[in-house]
């Protein structure tokens, strides 16, 4: 009870400084950006229940309206440092056992490392190519994704053994997702968790929700630092505030508690593969003749569609109850450190 409360005043606030300063994007928002409330709905709700940040929504829709894919990098950043924000301390109320503490000084100091260096010291001046390769990578993950569920892979850790090596995997990994993220607004969410899960074999309610925070602290990060170097795109990021709020705060917790691991894992790798089709499609970095991408895409399509059919009929993986449908609990009820 005390916290919705807490999450009403937030939300009353929130809107109240809105509308206080509409006066200043009135004319903006209504001739080009109405749209940006519902898009920031729907992009901060998959943010906040998928390991997918808000600019895998927003670059491709951004892009396609004729925004510079510069801006909407930048964009993707300061709408996630707020969206992705509100939405991790979201979860933390919703259920703190979902976080992995121990791995974050490692995963954000690299991370920061990594984001600072592609904005300050060598920014993409054409992301297309890096977006393409990107959704390409993480397109082939969904796959892994899809035989471990073909294969009923158990996902049983909750807890990750801090060895010397380890200290080392995540703060370079977060160095490269820092990278990427600097460079296309967003990655490092969806790298750890693909190695949380299919190296670590942690719980996907875990990995999901830690990847979310990760991606809301580099989000910050970057956001400021562009605040600081660049001229940024405000009145887009003012337009999206409603509905990232709602979602941040309500929607998406609400939304993944009842979907569960299961169907968010699907809608996740969902997700990746129309960004994956709609890069591939519009991109121009490769010479492809209309009738090759059509050909590549019906194929993998039908691959898709075969690889889903055999998900449903088969059933899906028991993951630990204690953990798949993101229920309420304390950290201090945490099983001791499993071994690796």
């Amino acid at each position: 009870m005390q916290a919705n409360r807490i999450q009403l005043i937030a939300i009353t606030a929130i809107y109240g400084v809105w509308a206080l300063f509409f006066p200043f994007f009135k004319a903006p928002f209504l001739a080009d950006y109405y749209y940006m409330p519902f898009l920031g709905l729907i992009a901060a709700t998959v943010a906040n229940t998928t390991p997918a940040a808000a600019g895998i929504v927003y670059f491709p829709i951004l892009t396609r309206l004729h925004t510079p894919p510069e801006t909407a990098a930048q964009f993707s950043l300061m709408i996630q440092a707020f969206g992705m924000g509100i939405g991790t301390i979201r979860w933390f109320f919703v259920n703190n056992r979902l976080f992995l503490l121990s791995i974050l000084p490692f995963c954000l100091s690299g991370g920061i490392i990594g984001i600072s260096f592609s904005i300050l010291v060598m920014p993409i001046q054409h992301p297309e190519v890096l977006t393409l390769t990107f959704n390409a990578v993480a397109f082939i993950f969904t796959q892994f994704i899809f035989v471990s569920i073909l294969a009923k892979r158990p996902y049983p850790k909750t807890h990750i053994q801090m060895s010397a090596g380890n200290r080392v995997l995540f703060f370079i990994v977060g160095l490269v997702g820092g990278v990427i993220s600097g460079w296309i607004g967003f990655g490092i969410d969806t790298i750890f968790y693909f190695l949380l899960t299919l190296v670590f074999r942690i719980n996907p309610a875990i990995a999901i929700v830690t990847s979310i925070s990760i991606m809301a602290v580099i989000s910050i990060f970057g956001a400021v630092l562009h605040v600081c170097v660049h001229t940024v795109p405000l009145t887009l990021w003012y337009a999206a505030i409603p509905g990232v709020t709602l979602a941040g705060l309500f929607l998406a917790a609400w939304f993944a508690i009842r979907l569960g691991v299961r169907n968010i894992l699907l809608m996740f790798t969902s997700f990746l593969t129309i960004d994956f089709f709609m890069a591939f499609w519009t991109q121009q970095a490769l010479p492809l003749s209309t009738t090759v991408r059509t050909g590549v895409t019906y194929l993998l399509v039908a691959y898709l569609l075969v690889i889903h059919v055999r998900i449903f009929k088969n059933g899906y993986v028991v993951i630990d109850p204690e953990h798949r449908n993101f229920k309420p609990g304390k950290l201090s009820d945490r099983p001791g450190p499993q071994q690796d």
